[in-house]
Parts: structure tokens; C-alpha cells; sequence
């Protein structure tokens, strides 16, 4: 049947009555409406804290005192003196999303290049999103964090216990690809991380006593195994639904699990799962074309590419930077590495 809508009204003060109110969102875009009809809450901090990347920097170092970061205004990148810089960096505005100013600088010959092309994309990115999604004011310059990534969906309950929902490995080509072509997840994954992970859960927990809170962090693990996170992104697990690999590879739901409290069976789970390598991938719009001017997407050539396919969710490229999501699981992982070669542009018509 068709969605009940609540007015705004019935919607603040459902949550105001609330000891512990559950709020989820599948997109970024709800944060203005949280921000704005419930400022006070406990909500609107959290989003706060996490959405700028600055803020969140500042917290963390009572857990990571080492760890290299300045804080920019938009106006005064100019102003930077390369040679106080300790190069590699990772440059980023303060409250961002889909990798939008996000660039690697390996030294100080890099640095004029790259400010050039970050203003270029500021520039494009003013009419595509809101000002809570990217707000260029202000830049975060912080150490390159060398090492593997991954991304974890979970939630802090009522008690303000985490709960992880999701793990998955987002591997890449090499240092300068930053595209987010393909996540895998596998037993081996779970069980290699699960306590690791959930231990930085719940040292961030404890530093703003959260509760009730749906999250997707993305850390890096370096060589000799430290932890560090990148981000914490509030309110939704990973985007575009694709926390969804969750029920095929492990059978839950995610969604009931944080409304209902519900802890997984992680034991169980594991035990009696397969061996095999389950991830989601992104067929992303090539930068170099329009997407209003693109035809046709060979569909059918394109899944040639993947050996089982559990679900794909095609997505009109005319309003989004996607032309499908696939859903698939292998136990080779060469097709992983084959997955991250393909070029999207040759399936383009």
C-alpha cells in the first residue's frame, strides 16, 4: 500500500516523546529537516559532530594524540605555505560527500595542480547538493592514511552498546583510485575484524556517551595493524542502500535490526555461512560524459562480468551518477580485481 505521511508537526513530537527514539534515514538529505525542527536534540549533535569532518578530528584526538591535521578556511587555502605541510596528505572539505573535493597530495609540487582543480569542482558541486551534504567553508588537511579500507554499518543501541551489522573491504587498484567500483564482504572478513572494529565503536561511543544511532564508518588498517577512522557518516548505513549485501550475505535485515534492538547471531552466523566473497558493485557515469547525453547502457554485456549475480537494481543515469547496482557473490577473487578494471565508457551507446 502507499506510504503514510506524517506532518511535520506529529513527526517532532513523536520524537520529543520518545525516551529513546529510533530515527533512520537512506539519504543525507533528511539531516536539514533534522537540524532544523529538532535542533536541541541529542540527534542533531550527533549529526553535527560527525558530518564535519574538522569537529570530528578534534574529538578524536583523545583516542589518536599523534595524528597530523590542520583545519582551512576555504578563502585561505591560497595562503598555505607548502613547506609546512607535512606531505602526504589527504585534503577534504569539512562537510562532504561521494569523494567531492577529496584529493591526494604527495608532495609539495602537487599542491598548486590540485587547488586548481578543487576550485574547479566547488564550483560544479554549489548546484548539485544541499549546504548540509558539502559545505565548502571550511578544509580539513590531515595525513595520508596508507593501509586497506573498510566500511562498517552498525548502530549504538539504547544502552549505548554498538552493534555491527556490516563489514566490508573496499578494495582498490592502486593509491589513486578513488572510485567506489566494488565493497566485498566474506566469513573471513567478519571474524578478522568484528571485536577489532567493535572496540573503536564503542572508545568513540564512550567519548559523547551515544545512543540509538545508525552509523556507516569507514576506517583504514595500516601495515602493522592501527585502527584509524576516516569518517563516521550518521543517520544511514552504507549508501544507496547497498547495506542491503547484508541479507544475502548473512541473512538479516538491517533496518529491523536497528529498530528492533536486535543483536545478530554472530557466532551462529559465521558458523554456518559459506566461504564465498559477497559484494555490491557501482557501475558509475564516466566523468568525461554528459548525462543527459547518454543513450544506452549495454546492460547485458556489462553482466557478462560478474559469475552470480544475486540481485541488480538499475538506476536511470540521466538524474544519477550511477547506471546499476549488482549484488553478487564468487569464490574467486580475480573476478573482484577484474570488477575494478572495467571501464564504464565501453558500455556506454
Amino acid at each position: 500500500g502507499a506510504l503514510e505521511l506524517v506532518s511535520t508537526e506529529d513527526a517532532v513530537n513523536y520524537y520529543l516523546k520518545q525516551e529513546y527514539p529510533l530515527i533512520y534515514s537512506n539519504s543525507e538529505n533528511a539531516i536539514s529537516w533534522i537540524l532544523e525542527n529538532l535542533p536541541n536534540s541529542n540527534l542533531a549533535e550527533y549529526i553535527k559532530l560527525f558530518k564535519d569532518k574538522a569537529e570530528f578530528r578534534e574529538l578524536l584526538k583523545q583516542i589518536y594524540p599523534d595524528f597530523y591535521f590542520q583545519i582551512v578556511n576555504y578563502n585561505d587555502l591560497d595562503n598555505i605555505k607548502p613547506d609546512e605541510i607535512k606531505f602526504p596528505v589527504v585534503i577534504k572539505p569539512a562537510m562532504g560527500f561521494l569523494s567531492i573535493g577529496v584529493h591526494t597530495i604527495n608532495d609539495k609540487t602537487e599542491w598548486k595542480d590540485t587547488l586548481k582543480t578543487l576550485y574547479e569542482e566547488m564550483k560544479q558541486v554549489k548546484n548539485l547538493y544541499t549546504e548540509n551534504v558539502v559545505n565548502s567553508s571550511k578544509f580539513v588537511i590531515e595525513e595520508l592514511i596508507q593501509g586497506d579500507e573498510y566500511a562498517i554499518d552498525a548502530y549504538y543501541d539504547r544502552n549505548g552498546e554498538p552493534v555491527i551489522l556490516n563489514i566490508f573491504e573496499h578494495p582498490r587498484l592502486d593509491n589513486k583510485d578513488v572510485k567506489d567500483r566494488i565493497y566485498i564482504t566474506s566469513t573471513s572478513i567478519m571474524i578478522k575484524y568484528m571485536a577489532k572494529f567493535g572496540m573503536l565503536l564503542r572508545q568513540v561511543g564512550e567519548l559523547k556517551e551515544i545512543k540509538n544511532f545508525p552509523l556507516h564508518m569507514e576506517v583504514r588498517v595500516t601495515e602493522d595493524g592501527k585502527i584509524i577512522p576516516i569518517e563516521i557518516n550518521p543517520m544511514r548505513f552504507a549508501g544507496w542502500c547497498t547495506t542491503d549485501l547484508a541479507h544475502y550475505a548473512w541473512g538479516i535485515n538491517v533496518y529491523k535490526c536497528f529498530s528492533e534492538q536486535i543483536r545478530p547471531n554472530w557466532n551462529e552466523i559465521l558458523m554456518n555461512s559459506d566461504n564465498k566473497i559477497y559484494y555490491f558493485s557501482l557501475a558509475e557515469v564516466p566523468n568525461n560524459i554528459t548525462r543527459g547525453a547518454v543513450d544506452n547502457f549495454n546492460y547485458r554485456e556489462f553482466l557478462t562480468n560478474f559469475s552470480e549475480i544475486l540481485e541488480l537494481r538499475r538506476i536511470n543515469p540521466r538524474q544519477n551518477p550511477l547506471f546499476a547496482i549488482v549484488f553478487g557473490r564468487t569464490d574467486n577473487i580475480k573476478e573482484i580485481r577484474e570488477i575494478l578494471q572495467l571501464n564504464m565508457a565501453n558500455f556506454v551507446e
